[in-house]
């Protein structure tokens, strides 16, 4: 794993400013699919409800990133000392990322249950408030043991890109490591994996014998036929996230690598760990037909309704 040495300040730059374009793009592209949350009610359902409460947990780890990016630009090398900003972007990002690892599992369960066993467990009301809460009190809780501990804080890039996680000098940073994120988001990547190939295995098993091909509306209205793209949510989640994790167990197993492929490992991570909205953007919002034909016809009838009026304008300046 990359420790930079405080001369490093190239290296702090560097990755600070990919840190930065990355959460930047990634909260502008989350913005984006909560106004269209907003804007297209016809559109919403339960998939997609899960969808913005995941896009504003990821929106808040970019956000979190990119202050902490900030804070290297404006104090330089002495971005690397712990203090009471760094301890607060940490419970924030931490917790952020540990909400977003809890919304990605819950949206493949729900799927899982609605489609294979034809139960919607958003209509069981006890069920729901599970679902809904898990997600927030669980990560809540862990981070505010972690911030009893005092474990919180500044890594000097020891798991983490210029921003905070959890001290370097703090005990068992290996098992804190584990609580705080790895544990969760490795277990994150198995179940969701294992979901989406139980739910690929019985979808071909139905389509073989019924000698089409199902829609997932057919199989519950509530769901959307563009749902199905949440097949493959764990695979994006595995291409932004899997930069750290290869660091993390590059240290854990005191594996040695080359420092150009510790360094290229670390910018990487700088752009994944930051880019999660930003790829939930590229496949729930641009790939999404429904949506896309909906934002075209709002436009189209907006450039319609606006010509309409110009043509009415020019109509009454030219009456005599």
């Amino acid at each position: 794993m990359v420790t930079v040495p405080p001369s490093s300040s190239h290296l702090y730059l560097t990755t600070s400013t990919i840190t930065c374009v990355s959460a930047s793009l990634s909260v502008l592209s989350g913005l984006a699919i909560l106004w269209s949350y907003r804007q297209f009610p016809q559109l919403q359902n339960y998939t997609r409800q899960l969808l913005v409460c995941l896009t504003v947990a990821d929106i808040f780890t970019a956000y979190g990133n990119f202050i902490s990016s900030l804070r290297w630009f404006n104090n330089g090398n002495a971005a690397i000392i712990n203090d009471d900003f760094c301890v607060a972007q940490s419970f924030i990002t931490t917790t952020s990322t540990l909400s977003s690892f809890f919304w990605t599992t819950t949206i493949a369960i729900y799927l899982f249950c609605a489609v294979v066993l034809h139960v919607n467990i958003a209509e069981i009301y006890g069920v729901k408030v599970i679902i809904m809460a898990t997600p927030v009190i669980v990560p809540v809780t862990v981070t505010s043991v972690a911030l009893g501990y005092g474990v919180l804080g500044e890594d000097n890039y020891s798991g983490s890109g210029p921003w905070c996680w959890i001290n370097s000098k703090a005990e068992n940073m290996l098992m804190w490591k584990l609580v705080t994120g790895k544990g969760w988001e490795i277990l994150t990547y198995i179940t969701t994996l294992v979901i989406y190939v139980l739910l690929k295995f019985f979808k071909w098993r139905e389509n073989r014998h019924i000698f089409e091909q199902v829609r997932w509306s057919d199989k519950d209205p509530s769901l959307r036929d563009a749902d199905e793209i949440f097949e493959i949510s764990w695979l994006f989640l595995l291409v932004a996230r899997i930069w750290g994790t290869l660091r993390f167990f590059l240290a854990t197993f005191e594996v040695c690598v080359s420092d150009q492929v510790n360094i290229a490992l670390l910018c990487m991570q700088c752009v994944g760990d930051s880019s999660q909205a930003l790829w939930n953007f590229f496949f729930f919002f641009t790939l999404d037909q429904e949506l896309r034909g909906q934002i075209c016809h709002r436009n189209v009838r907006s450039s319609t309704n606006r010509a309409s009026s110009s043509e009415f304008i020019g109509a009454l300046e030219s009456y005599p």
